[in-house]
């Protein structure tokens, strides 16, 4: 049995890998928002200290130092109240009355007996990542299966040769796709994450308007058996679309409670220290510290008091992804070729 720290060892492996080759991807998408706030935080401090350190930003006159200061504060105020704000109205658009909570009960149940009826199995994994695992699992043999019973020999019709090069065309575009799902979620305790963000990278729609071109141009070309695995190829490809919708649901939601949250553990203590810093500025003679202890000071707090909106533009980055990427509705699609 996988322990804790195989868990972490296993996700920052494959942050990692993402990080490494696809860093737009793990920036946009799949990397922890903190560590991108982090990123941010770093450029903004170089940027400051670089200016500083060149004499570009002395910090000789207060009056200057003070305008920011309030900017800051005032900024930090607003943007602080508005996100959470927010969070609450969307969050509590999910308060529902007994029957609304039935009805999508219900629902939910209902949909979990069409994937058990798909994947041929009685019990249905209510755990995201094995439940989608479950359903790759499914396309992957379907998709085998299809391409076993297009099998042909030399003596083959070219009509009958074409078909079956459009329908291994078909397929092998799933392939890759299907395998890089299977290793990620090849693992308990993947959570939600990864089972929304391994659905995103590719077009089910397409694949499924292939299937039905296949079917509509070589219907009496192909067998019943082909048929019958071609149809159960897109129900599979229909109730991955059906599932990461679900998952894209509970992730928004999961995401705004964690950026309120978030933003209220680092925004009040960046108001507090901004706040002291301002204060300094109080004395009759000026500033209350040497200028050379504000010279490494005000740099600091400077970029302390960007860690908001560089958080919220983290999370707002991701969520903004995950909305362009599921932005279609099945059957069609909103994605170039």
């Amino acid at each position: 049995m996988a322990t804790r720290w195989d868990d972490a060892r296993f996700a920052f492996a494959v942050e990692w890998h993402v990080l490494k080759y696809e860093p737009t991807e793990w920036f946009l998408l799949s990397g922890s928002r903190l560590v991108v706030t982090g990123f941010g935080l770093l450029v903004v401090s170089a940027t400051v200290w670089v200016a500083v350190a060149t004499g570009l930003a002395p910090l000789q006159e207060e009056t200057p130092i003070l305008y920011l200061l309030f900017a800051l504060i005032s900024g930090n105020f607003t943007l602080i109240t508005i996100v959470i704000s927010i969070s609450q109205f969307v969050l509590g658009r999910h308060l529902e009355s007994p029957g609304e909570i039935r009805q999508k009960i219900d629902e939910t149940v209902q949909y979990r007996r069409e994937v058990g009826a798909t994947t041929r199995q009685d019990v249905v994994p209510i755990d995201p990542s094995t439940f989608v695992l479950q359903l790759f699992r499914t396309i992957d043999r379907r998709g085998d299966l299809l391409a076993g019973e297009l099998s042909v020999g030399e003596t083959a019709s070219p009509e009958l040769r074409r078909l079956v090069a459009e329908v291994e065309d078909l397929v092998a575009g799933l392939d890759d796709h299907v395998e890089y799902v299977i290793a990620l979620l090849n693992r308990p305790n993947t959570g939600i994450n990864y089972a929304l963000f391994a659905t995103l990278n590719a077009e089910y729609e397409r694949y499924v308007h292939g299937a039905w071109r296949l079917r509509a141009e070589y219907a009496d070309a192909l067998s019943d058996d082909a048929l019958e695995a071609l149809d159960d190829l897109v129900e599979s490809l229909e109730q991955v679309d059906v599932a990461r919708r679900v998952f894209k649901t509970v992730f928004i939601q999961s995401e705004l409670a964690a950026l309120s949250r978030t933003l209220l553990v680092i925004g009040l203590p960046t108001q507090v220290g901004t706040v002291l810093l301002m204060l300094l500025f109080t004395a009759p003679s000026g500033a209350a510290v040497s200028p050379a202890t504000l010279r490494l000071v005000i740099p600091t707090v400077v970029t302390v008091g960007f860690a908001p909106i560089l958080l919220l533009a983290a999370y707002i980055l991701r969520l903004a992804t995950v909305a362009r990427r599921t932005a279609s509705m099945y059957p069609f699609t909103n994605q170039r070729d």
